[in-house]
């Protein structure tokens, strides 16, 4: 089970940190990515992504296998974006001329810039959601979520959606484990066989799903949730100076990416 993800819980600068700052760290972050699409830009805040991790003392060897499909996802976005983009100075052509056809498929220095800056994008993204998933106690994100004036329904659901995504993954891993232990191995090429993994693997997730949510739904009306518009807490987030610092200097990265798509800033990470 070395490959699932959810909050760990041990004790870093980024664990410490309110979850109020760790969502702003990851809507303004997500946020200049998509907007300042540059491939020096993208690489840089992926270094630093990396440095947190291990700031956070979040390995990501744990997560091998989704690191793996994450790598070969980003490569294939990669592969795809130099392929379909034909502006730029062509490098070569993929397919050469050969008599009276071709040449097809060029690879242009447009096409490898965008595609870099795609697949760092993407990497950053999906980084930064994992690093935020495995730092921030959902728990405490609830509280922090009703202090600002949430209803505590809806900050709720987001805690059921962080609690169970781990206990998923669980559940997958237990399934294949059961289906591997009868001589059932899943595969892929052809409607038949898919329809085959779909009744061997989905079915049981989603009786896993429902039984989960009807033994919560009877242990919340048991509780008497939703009783009241207000609720108390035992444990609350406290906001410190640090968390200060960090939400200003993420405002003030949005707000230098912003003018510098807009033209009011040098473009020093030009590529």
């Amino acid at each position: 089970m070395a490959s699932r993800i959810g909050f760990m819980d041990v004790k870093s600068p980024v664990h410490q940190l309110h979850p109020l700052t760790k969502l702003w760290m990851l809507l303004t972050l997500n946020t200049s990515i998509i907007l300042y699409q540059n491939g020096a830009f993208g690489l840089l805040v992926l270094s630093v992504l990396v440095l947190t991790f291990r700031l956070a003392k979040v390995s990501l060897a744990r997560l091998t296998r989704k690191m793996r499909f994450i790598l070969v996802f980003s490569i294939l976005l990669f592969i795809v974006q130099v392929l379909v983009t034909t502006n730029g100075t062509v490098f070569l052509y993929l397919i050469p001329r050969i008599g009276q056809v071709g040449p097809a498929l060029p690879v242009t220095d447009y096409g490898i810039s965008r595609g870099v800056s795609i697949m760092l994008r993407f990497l950053v993204i999906v980084l930064s959601s994992m690093l935020f998933v495995a730092t921030t106690d959902p728990t405490l994100l609830s509280y922090a979520l009703t202090d600002i004036g949430i209803p505590y329904r809806y900050a709720f659901g987001l805690v059921v959606a962080l609690r169970f995504l781990p206990l998923f993954d669980q559940e997958n891993e237990t399934v294949r484990m059961a289906q591997h232990s009868r001589g059932i191995y899943p595969e892929v090429g052809g409607l038949h066989k898919i329809l085959r993994t779909i009744r061997y693997t989905f079915f049981p997730l989603l009786v896993s799903a429902l039984m989960k949510a009807e033994s919560l739904s009877l242990s919340m009306d048991g509780r008497g949730f939703g009783y009241q518009d207000t609720r108390t807490y035992l444990r609350r987030p406290t906001w410190r100076h640090r968390d200060t610092a960090v939400c200003f200097l993420m405002t003030m990265i949005l707000a230098g990416v912003i003018l510098a798509i807009l033209g009011l800033l040098p473009q020093f990470l030009s590529v």
